[in-house]
């Protein structure tokens, strides 16, 4: 697991936050505050980034950074967050941790906490290498919806090889950000859940009621702003047996969709308060999904599976199932020793836990 935000000693006064990039020491600028080299002490076996500001003690353990990789460096707290890192399979924004929903399979359960510092981001995103690709998560983004959209207007002219994978709930798009959502809607991939073709099954997992009829409006109006739509559908015991007729539904009214992503289920937040009652063993029985998938792919739905170990998902299927799990959280376990497929599979959640998860790792679908 790669630590996100890191523990530092800030040695001296800062004014102001500020965006920097890892460069090799003969390639560092003193008076720039956008580049910072890496320096280890080794009489004190300490770890420092040193910056026009001064030097930058890294207080946790097993920290490596690589060249050109983003650091946010804020002005209130010892703690640095990395924004970009070019070895990574995936580099995300936490917007904010606020939610209108309280999903019963949510993986970071809401706060009221919030990191939308849009200037800083914007000083970041100068420094990211060519045709980056950048995921802004949340709680839900869209809470700062023109905050949001002018950011996304200001990377289009400023850096218009950037694209941005966007996860919301679909809940706040408006007849008013249409003009806004024109202008970016070829750098930006939105992933949307969609959890039933039943409205009171869809609105029972998000917790709220009304949200199906309001999601249904915001595809109406992301289809007319030519928006590009990831379907994203989160696979539990509540909505297992109605999945093929999501698919049809999906063929029927949502066949613009760019891809529809079916998802397992991640073992933190809401989602191991309420494992029992939620997850679904695929490994045991993949008979739902194989109906769903053969219904959707011969239908020409764009489909992929997120989540999944290749050791669970049938032979005929794993050419659909992605690498999907963030790097920074990401890791194999003890069955996967001698896998020769690590490296195009998803693997497992940093907290899985064996005793709970898949019954049939590795063996039932060989």
């Amino acid at each position: 697991m790669i630590k996100i935000t890191i523990n530092a000693n800030y040695s001296f006064q800062r004014k102001k936050s500020f965006a920097s990039k890892i460069v090799s020491k003969d390639d560092y600028i003193p008076d720039d505050e956008n580049n910072v080299y890496v320096n280890f002490d080794e009489s004190n076996n300490k770890l420092f980034l040193v910056s026009k500001y001064g030097s930058i003690e890294i207080i946790d353990d097993d920290i490596k950074f690589e060249l050109n990789e983003v650091l946010l460096f804020y002005n209130n707290i010892n703690q640095l967050r990395r924004f970009f890192r070019p070895s990574a399979n995936s580099n995300a924004i936490l917007l904010t941790e606020q939610c209108d929903q309280r999903c019963i399979m949510c993986s970071q359960p809401p706060k009221d906490k919030r990191y939308d510092d849009f200037p800083l981001f914007k000083n970041a995103l100068k420094l990211c290498p060519n045709k980056s690709i950048i995921t802004i998560s949340g709680g839900e983004p869209t809470l700062f919806m023109d905050e949001l959209l002018d950011f996304l207007i200001f990377a289009k002219k400023e850096r218009p090889d950037i694209t941005f994978h966007i996860l919301s709930n679909g809940q706040h798009f408006k007849k008013e950000d249409m003009k806004n959502l024109k202008e970016v809607s070829s750098n930006v991939l939105w992933g949307i859940p969609l959890y039933s073709h039943l409205p009171n099954e869809h609105d029972d997992i998000v917790s709220k009621d009304g949200a199906y009829d309001k999601l249904f409006h915001s595809f109406s109006l992301l289809l007319e702003a030519g928006s590009r739509i990831e379907l994203r559908t989160v696979l539990m015991k509540q909505n297992i047996k109605s999945l093929l007729k999501l698919s049809d539904l999906i063929i029927n009214k949502l066949p613009w969709i760019e891809i529809w992503a079916m998802m397992q289920l991640e073992y933190i937040g809401y989602a191991k308060m309420n494992w029992k009652k939620i997850f679904f063993d695929n490994s045991e029985n993949f008979e739902f999904l194989e109906n769903s998938i053969i219904h959707a792919l011969s239908n020409k739905i764009n489909l992929n599976l997120y989540n999944f170990p290749l050791c669970t998902v049938p032979q005929k299927f794993r050419k659909i199932a992605r690498p999907s799990i963030s790097d920074w959280k990401k890791k194999f376990i003890k069955e996967c020793e001698n896998c020769e497929k690590k490296s195009v599979c998803a693997g497992f959640f940093e907290w899985h836990k064996n005793e709970i998860g898949y019954k049939n790792i590795g063996r039932k679908f060989l």
